[in-house]
């Protein structure tokens, strides 16, 4: 046998700074009598920390006590799906039948632990310090974004954890097995010497290992099969956890128990001749898991370490049995911290029988609900369900020697309780170091609270595994549960093989400021991070409107003005500076790319479709051998082509460049040699723009139907009933779009450079309406071009790119493929009667995961986005619906639960007036797992400001961006209108104006002009700015 350790005992007061007067003061009375003898007594026994862990070694899978018990500690990540009080007691009606067996008989044993803890400060600080490195990186300035939050969600944000014990008892074992296991430990403890007091690895059995390994691996199986994810960890980690919930504030600290796996210490006894050998082996675990005596300053509290606990047992379980998440829904708004354990154990048929004969005799008066209660019981048990023996222990804490908001807090925790369906509580516990020790997960198997036979469907209700599940514990983007728990969201797309994101809102309900802070959390994560250093994401926005012109402005300005440029907003026009030829190929490249190509014949297919949408016979071939031939034309390989010549004054960037070079092209110097010679100098760039000047526009392909071997192939198609062949119908509508959009048909002058943020706003150019379908879909498909020609690169093709820029197109493609890219769509309810448009997001959608794309679409209806999408989407942004004949199809499509269902009908009416956010359901798969979350996106006023997409709210920040600054503005719009918009001040001065007869078309920019100028000078509105200064 081991030697027992050393004991520490409990001190109870430093008794030479305490008086007699003190002990025995005016609040003396015989229950504080009473008490003190029992604290006498307790402390004649002995008892000290120490022994209220059970704990003595492990092996390589379970935790082992002193009597052979194994315990395994499994982290409760959720429930993947939201559940309502129906859906968790059907759930847990399956689960007793699915584990009832299990219980009904000594030796198995479960433990629910469930710790709120309302100080999340260290987690959102060091979620934060991972942002802060990321900017540095890319020497960005958001420091006014940081300092926000830090001040803004740490007061609104908590953690939780949820903890279960399983423990297998020896009592469990047949008494041939029992006995055969002990002999076998007596013999293999007879050939080693004393070991002492360090750890026996030899406690435990093959026989409870084979038990309690079967037990584990049903239990689990049992709850994923509800859609609960459960984590068995292994010892070291179940130790380290113990600790640190023992002792909160060492969850920052870097501590690992010395286990039988590890190496002993190498420690030389003090005495010449030890009397045993347990200096050599592994320290007691019971010593590692404590760091320090505790002490009770009184009857009710107890200090462990930096903190002081106040126990609460329940004495009555809940009379209505409501699901946990219903009680922590009661605590979670008074942000106290608090932790409960559910001991659950198999006991005998025979359980309690004696109280209910007492029960039988003293049937009368209050008496009656407990013969009741008997009855009930007895009829479960001859339906063979099974009863366990419940016990629920609760604590609370706050700092060291601050009494009095740990009585705040344990009265407000016992009160929760006594709401809580009913249920009753005390904060007489005894001991309350006996009765802080319950509440922790795994140490022992024991409990101050009062045993109670109930049924083990209800208590499985009580118990805290129904929780939301969240995907990752750690993410760039920071959201909340309605309660306040912390949801981390990683934009990254970790555990997502494909990323197809759609956002689903009717309009000012938040959507497009959500996408808009999920866009700044992509660029502060890592998906910044390449094999070239930390570079900005790749990421193309076809807008409507200017919904994403802040998200811009705000990393425009972050960034130093030597890269302000990598982001861009275009508000796309047709005008001469926004010329955009859709047949630009690669720097010197005479043929377009495969994907590019494809692109081309998709647009041209869209030009020459007739009103009624059915395309004419033949014309796909007419277009495919039209591009061909223009390129081809246009090259300056092969004869008889006919490249375009170098005029003077076509670019001046290339006429400067070619002149500070001392370069004289020749009269019959060619764009394709301007292009090759800036490519073998490897100034990618101005080829780049040569190439442009070198390319066909669309107007050269009446020219190309004109050569002979198209002629020849395609001059006697007749597609309709009349003469006009197929080139004739091609030539029509190539003219008719050369002339209704001119500068469509001119070389590119739109110059992104090296973006990698671009967002094109096309809504000047795709005008709602019937009688613009046309247009609309053209420009989709233009504006898609335009934003992500880089995103579908393959390295493979620069095998078909000019050798001398072979390498160079190489380098890019690769870094193209492997970079994190996003591409996104608003207003995706004007593709309704757009087929190309749809057919070309399906087709990103089916190549996107393999090229490493995030895809993001937005709309006002679930049926905008079309079954392909719908179905294919792993991630479902839901912010709304307009009706709820709209919430009812919106929930059948998504298949979503009943909880969720509810909260679509009547919980999701757009951001709180207090400032907490924007409520959304998300369905997200990650990990092929889907989850499903009721959210707040909750963003501070200077950050609202910065991401914020009304458009007189943008009016205004705009003026005061280009007055102040970003950062100054930001901070001075945050002050004045702290709820991150200013419609209501300018709709009362706006009201109050046209009452006054001034041009009511005058009117809106007068109000946000003057407002600006108050916010600039602080007056006016701004006046409280001179005293905040």
């Amino acid at each position: 046998m081991f030697k027992l350790f050393s004991r520490k005992t409990v001190v109870d007061q430093d008794k030479a700074a305490t008086s007699f007067k003190e002990t025995t003061s005016t609040h003396f009375s015989l229950f504080d009598a009473f008490l003190r003898g029992c604290a006498w007594i307790s402390a004649l026994s002995g008892k000290d920390l120490t022994s209220f862990c059970d704990l003595a070694t492990c092996d390589d899978r379970s935790l082992i006590t002193f009597k052979g018990d194994y315990v395994t500690l499994i982290k409760i990540n959720g429930m993947q799906r939201l559940a309502s009080r129906e859906e968790i007691e059907m759930a847990a009606n399956q689960l007793r039948q699915d584990m009832g067996g299990l219980f009904k008989n000594p030796g198995h044993a479960m433990q629910f632990t469930y710790i709120s803890d309302p100080d999340a400060s260290s987690f959102i600080q060091d979620n934060i310090a991972e942002r802060r490195i990321i900017a540095n990186a890319l020497e960005a300035d958001f420091e006014d974004i940081f300092s926000e939050r830090e001040r803004i969600l740490t007061p609104h944000m908590r953690q939780e954890r949820i903890w279960l014990a399983l423990w297998t008892r020896t009592g469990c074992l047949s008494k041939p097995e029992l006995t055969s296991a002990n002999k076998r430990r007596k013999k293999i403890m007879a050939s080693l010497p004393n070991m002492g007091d360090a750890q026996n690895p030899f406690l435990g059995s093959a026989e409870m290992s084979t038990v309690h390994e079967a037990f584990v691996g049903h239990v689990v199986k049992m709850f994923s099969d509800r859609g609960v994810i459960l984590s068995p960890l292994p010892p070291k980690t179940a130790l380290e956890i113990i600790r640190k919930e023992i002792y909160p504030e060492t969850r920052q600290e870097k501590w690992a128990p010395i286990i039988p796996s590890d190496c002993p210490p190498d420690i030389i006894p003090d005495l010449e001749k030890p009397r045993d050998v347990s200096d050599v082996l592994w320290p007691p675990l019971r010593e590692q898991i404590f760091k320090e005596d505790a002490f009770t300053p009184d009857f009710q509290s107890v200090r462990l370490g930096c903190l002081d606990w106040s126990p609460v047992d329940m004495t009555l379980v809940s009379e209505t049995v409501e699901p946990f998440t219903e009680l922590v829904t009661q605590l979670s708004p008074y942000r106290f911290p608090w932790r409960v354990t559910m001991h659950m154990e198999g006991v005998r048929p025979s359980y309690m029988v004696w109280k209910e004969h007492v029960s039988t005799l003293l049937r009368f008066s209050k008496n009656c609900a407990v013969y009741d209660a008997f009855q009930d019981l007895g009829k479960r048990r001859a339906l063979r369900e099974a009863v366990v023996k419940l016990r629920v222990s609760f604590a609370t804490s706050s700092r060291a020697g601050n009494n009095e908001a740990l009585r705040n807090h344990a009265s407000r925790l016992e009160q929760g309780i006594n709401g809580w369906g009913g249920a009753q509580a005390t904060r007489q516990c005894g001991d309350p170091l006996d009765g802080t020790m319950s509440s922790v997960p795994g140490i022992a198997l024991a409990s101050t609270a009062p045993p109670t036979a109930a049924p083990l469907d209800k208590t499985l209700v009580m118990a805290p595994w129904a929780r939301p599940a969240a995907p990752w514990e750690q993410g760039a983007a920071l959201l909340r549960a309605t309660d306040g728990r912390i949801v981390p969201y990683d934009p990254s797309g970790q555990g997502r093989d494909a990323v197809l994101d759609l956002f689903i809102a009717p309009s000012r309900r938040g959507k497009s400021m959500l996408a808009n802070a999920l866009l700044l959390a992509t660029v502060l994560s890592t998906a910044t991070l390449t094999d070239t250093g930390v570079q900005l994401p790749l990421i193309g926005k076809l807008d409507i409107g200017d919904a994403t012109s802040g998200f811009i402005d705000l990393i425009t300005h972050g960034l130093p003005k030597e890269h302000a440029h990598k982001a861009i907003y275009i508000p796309f026009e047709f005008k001469a500076d926004h010329a955009y030829n859709i047949f630009d190929t690669e720097a010197c490249c005479r043929k377009p790319l495969e994907y590019h190509k494809a692109c081309l014949k998709n647009f041209l297919s869209l030009v020459c479709m007739p009103v009624d949408k059915v395309p004419f016979e033949g014309m796909d071939q007419i277009i495919n051998a039209a591009i061909d031939t223009a390129y081809e034309m246009l090259s300056d390989e092969g004869t008889s082509t006919k490249p375009k010549p170098y005029r003077r004054r076509e670019n001046i960037l290339i006429d400067e460049t070619l002149h500070k070079l001392d370069m004289q092209p020749e009269p019959h110097t060619t764009w394709w040699e301007i292009a090759d010679y800036f490519g073998r100098m490897g100034d990618i760039r101005l080829a780049r723009i040569a190439t442009q000047h070198a390319v066909p526009v669309i107007e050269d392909l009446i020219q190309a139907t004109q050569e002979e071997r198209v002629r020849t192939s395609f001059g006697s198609n007749t597609p309709t009933s009349g003469h006009e062949t197929g080139l004739d119908i091609f030539r029509r509508y190539i003219t008719a779009f050369v002339r209704h959009y001119p500068t469509l048909n001119k070389p590119t002058r739109l110059d992104l450079g090296d973006a990698r943020i671009i967002a094109l706003d096309i809504n000047r150019v795709a005008p709602e309406g019937a009688a613009n379908e046309r247009q609309t879909e053209l420009m989709y498909l233009m504006g898609f071009q335009i934003i992500s020609r880089n995103f579908f690169l393959d390295p493979a093709e620069a095998d078909h790119t000019p050798i001398f820029v072979r390498e160079i197109h190489r380098k890019r493609f690769r870094e193209f493929r492997e970079s994190f890219k996003r591409l996104e769509c608003d207003e995706f309810q004007r593709t309704v009667k757009a087929p190309y448009i749809r057919q070309m997001f399906e087709e990103a959608a089916r190549r996107a995961a393999k090229l490493n794309v995030k895809l993001g679409l937005t709309s006002q209806k679930i049926t905008d986005f079309g079954d392909y999408l719908t179905q294919h989407s792993t991630a479902r942004f839901i912010l709304g619906a307009a009706n709820p004949d709209e919430a009812s199809e919106l929930s059948s499509i998504l298949g979503l639960s009943q909880a969720a269902t509810s909260i679509v009908h009547n919980g999701l009416k757009g951001p709180n007036r207090d400032g907490t956010g924007s409520p959304l359901i998300l369905q997200i798969l990650v990990n092929q797992q889907m989850y499903e979350m009721s959210l707040l996106n909750m963003l501070g006023p200077i950050e609202l400001w910065a991401l914020s997409t009304h458009p007189e709210d943008v009016s205004l920040r705009r003026r005061v961006y280009e007055a102040l600054g970003s950062s100054e503005a930001r901070r001075r719009l945050a002050r004045v209108f702290p709820k991150g918009s200013a419609s209501d001040e300018i709709n009362r001065r706006r009201n109050d104006m046209i009452r006054q007869g001034v041009d009511s078309t005058q009117v809106l920019g007068g109000v946000i002009s003057q407002i600006s100028r108050e916010i600039c000078d602080a007056v006016g509105v701004g006046a409280l700015l001179r005293e905040a200064a």
